[in-house]
């Protein structure tokens, strides 16, 4: 299996959130939120489904989150 991270940040044209996996890859494409709540929902969803560690470099928690 291979290891990754779930990374959280503030979209660069600001009111949304971007959730992206390290590595990249097709099966697991970047996807956008309007709410910090949804993009971390999803996030915590991969996180259960992978066992991924989650980065939330958005700046709404005020320190990163890791969760194996």
């Amino acid at each position: 299996m291979i290891e990754g991270t779930i990374i959280i940040s503030e979209c660069v044209f600001g009111g949304r959130f971007v959730v992206t996996f390290e590595p990249r890859s097709i099966a697991l494409p970047s996807m956008e939120f309007r709410t910090h709540a949804d993009a971390l929902a999803c996030a915590n969803a991969r996180q259960k489904a992978h066992g991924w560690n989650i980065i939330d470099k958005s700046g709404e928690d005020h320190h990163e989150v890791h969760r194996s």
